[in-house]
């Protein structure tokens, strides 16, 4: 899980409760989570809650299978968030999965690692992203979006459905269901 000053914490946490409860289900930690932030220590998010690193972006621990890249509330039109867009567009291109949640994809496009792809982000921002990288396919009128080693999703929901179709991915159908029924509370 990747993190940057203003995340949207549910964007982090969501996909984060889907993992944590493929362990569960499990019995063994088949997916081991890190928190990486720019800078070692607390990382502050939208609601102003403080979140801590496991890793800052300059030691992360080899190659990861997945990286979630979370939205905030508001992206701008700067390139802010150099540090992060920088590790992506060279780790990203090295890790088995790269996902977003909403406007995330942002990040994702600007490291450059979404040109000639598809793409689906918030909404409120598709319009945006086409307009500020028009080599990204965005495609709005999707919740959750494959394109090859590429997930992206619309917001907070449908990013538990990425984590969802990673999991269904690598432990079966029957897994994610269960872990979809236990996060809901349904028999």
């Amino acid at each position: 899980m990747m993190l940057y000053a203003g995340f949207r914490l549910l964007e982090v946490t969501g996909p984060m409760d889907v993992f944590h409860e493929a362990n569960r289900l499990c019995g063994t930690t088949f997916y081991e989570q890190h928190l990486v932030g720019p800078w070692p220590g607390p990382v502050p998010c939208s609601n102003g809650v403080a979140v801590g690193t496991t890793e800052s972006l300059l030691d992360v621990p080899g190659l990861l299978d997945i990286v979630v890249v979370p939205g905030s509330p508001a992206v701008s039109s700067a390139r802010e968030h150099g540090e992060l867009v920088d590790w992506l567009s060279d780790a990203g291109r090295k890790v088995r999965r790269l996902a977003s949640v909403s406007n995330g994809a942002f990040l994702i496009a600007r490291a450059g690692l979404a040109d000639h792809r598809s793409l689906t982000t918030h909404w409120r921002d598709s319009q945006r992203l086409s307009s500020e990288y028009p080599l990204v396919h965005v495609v709005s009128n999707r919740s959750c979006l494959k394109d090859g080693n590429l997930y992206s999703s619309r917001g907070v929901s449908d990013g538990i459905r990425v984590a969802l179709a990673l999991v269904k991915e690598d432990l079966g159908e029957e897994i994610a269901s269960s872990i979809a029924r236990s996060l809901s509370r349904q028999p």
